[in-house]
């Protein structure tokens, strides 16, 4: 059985993806334009009753001096 070389393999797969690529429709879903989709501001203005957590900043906690 011959050794197949990296070059060849490299080559299959180059191949296969220009096939792929080739078959793809080009029909694909077009982004929404503007006035659809969502609206980050609007959700940030308009959000309420959201979970809140309490963050304890160690940042600046010294050590008293031993005596």
């Amino acid at each position: 059985m011959k050794r197949i070389s990296l070059f060849a393999v490299a080559g299959a797969l180059i191949a296969s993806g220009f096939g792929v690529g080739a078959y793809a429709p080009t029909n694909a879903p077009v982004t929404p334009s503007i006035g659809q989709g969502i609206e980050a501001h609007q959700l940030m203005v308009t959000a309420k009753d959201l979970p809140t957590t309490e963050f304890v900043d160690y940042t600046f906690v010294f050590a008293e001096p031993e005596r």
